[in-house]
């Protein structure tokens, strides 16, 4: 996922027409998917596409004033567009800042929307099945005549065109709008799932018939799992003497448990170990480019992360909205300052903090958290030409109130039991 900056520019264009009946599919059949978020950016996309001056360059920051979205819920549902297919983002790196061209496609056809297994499992997932079933109804074909026989005129018969007049010859291949619709990619490599079964199990490979595969395939698109963990899954459900190879139900539901936290949907890949001398550019860019869960087994040894530890990180991200980025960042900070623990009063405590502080990226979470705790070290230590009681001045930058070291010792005199 790509986070926006305020610093970049946006251009507008469409892949497609798009009409009223359009906007009124992305609000029945999209919305549950992509968010009341994701549909007012869409709208918002498509309606200064429509202004004067449109296809300008326009800063980032003139759609978070118009939406009233934080930069964060910008790009989260900027995300959500692009993976059911209404948008696609083209960037270009400056110097400083970078430009997107965000091309906007029409919603499918509800025919087409309805056969697309990956979309109404999701739908179905959101609102239910008799929901979706009433959907289906509302769009569904009208009833065939009976005792009706067609009488429409033909061409032949309204019109006699000479074919063989200039004007219908010499035409160039059309490049204007039509209605184009993005499907949903599926970026679930087959080969790489087969070799990770091969690795962890001595399966006959056979087995798995191109009907498995696709229904694998199917189940790990809908709940956005990769090839290393849906292997782990199959493996663990598998059917031992039975008529199939695999209870699919049980597969199903080990990938929604799979997904009951935002970042839990990939394994360990090889990467190299981040300690706390790791060279600050490289961790910040990890920060950036992984989700929490991920981020956590590196930087504890490759270690998987508690299920408390897990329910903590989702806490903490539903209830301060924090970017994944700072979230590792804070992760990163409390597994170095606590011995590898994440003890719950400290990480909220930081979350709550940060939040406060309106801090969304890497960078700017390890700088608070370092510059803070230099300051509140600054303050108690005793200066040979400072008077006893005078105050340090601290920014008023909202975080006057996190003592860190003061949180550590609390901490460290708990688990002495003093």
């Amino acid at each position: 996922m790509q986070y926006l900056s305020i610093r970049d520019f946006v251009s507008i264009r469409r892949a497609s027409m798009i009409g009223d009946y359009d906007r009124r599919l992305l609000a029945e059949l999209y919305q549950p998917l992509i968010g009341h978020q994701g549909l007012a950016l869409f709208m918002t996309l498509d309606a200064f596409h429509d202004a004067p001056g449109g296809d300008e360059a326009l800063l980032v920051e003139i759609f978070v004033n118009h939406t009233q979205l934080t930069i964060n819920d910008l790009s989260i549902a900027k995300a959500r567009l692009e993976a059911v297919g209404l948008l696609k983002t083209y960037t270009k790196n400056q110097a400083d800042y970078q430009i997107h061209v965000l091309e906007l496609y029409a919603p499918k056809s509800p025919a087409a929307f309805f056969d697309d297994v990956v979309l109404t499992g999701l739908l179905t997932d959101y609102i239910g099945a008799a929901n979706v079933q009433k959907w289906r109804l509302r769009y569904g074909k009208a009833a065939p005549l009976t005792g009706f026989t067609e009488n429409s005129a033909s061409f032949g018969e309204m019109f006699h065109p000479d074919f063989s007049s200039p004007s219908f010859s010499g035409f160039t291949k059309s490049e204007t709008l039509g209605r184009v619709s993005a499907s949903v990619e599926s970026r679930f490599d087959r080969r790489a799932f087969l070799d990770e079964l091969s690795k962890k199990s001595q399966l006959n490979l056979s087995l798995f018939t191109e009907q498995v595969i696709d229904e694998i395939d199917r189940i790990a698109n809908l709940y956005g799992i990769d090839e290393l963990a849906m292997a782990e899954i199959t493996l663990a459900c598998l059917v031992a003497n039975g008529k199939q190879l695999l209870d699919f139900d049980k597969l199903r539901q080990m990938a929604a448990l799979e997904t009951k936290f935002a970042f839990s949907k990939t394994r360990k890949r090889s990467i190299s170990k981040i300690t706390s001398n790791t060279n600050k550019a490289k961790k910040i860019q990890l920060m950036e480019e992984n989700e929490p869960k991920t981020y956590f087994r590196y930087r504890n040894l490759n270690n998987a992360p508690a299920p408390a530890d897990l329910k903590l990180i989702s806490d903490i991200q539903e209830r301060y909205a924090l970017s994944f980025p700072v979230i590792n960042a804070l992760i990163d900070y409390v597994l170095e300052r606590a011995d590898l623990t994440f003890p719950r009063p400290l990480v909220e405590k930081i979350a709550a903090s940060l939040a406060r502080a309106q801090v969304t990226s890497a960078i700017d979470a390890m700088e608070y958290l370092n510059r803070t705790t230099r300051r509140k070290k600054y303050a108690g230590s005793n200066k040979p030409d400072r008077a006893q009681n005078e105050e340090v001045s601290t920014p008023a930058s909202g975080d006057e109130d996190l003592d860190i070291e003061a949180m550590f010792k609390e901490l460290q005199d708990h688990r002495k039991g003093t």
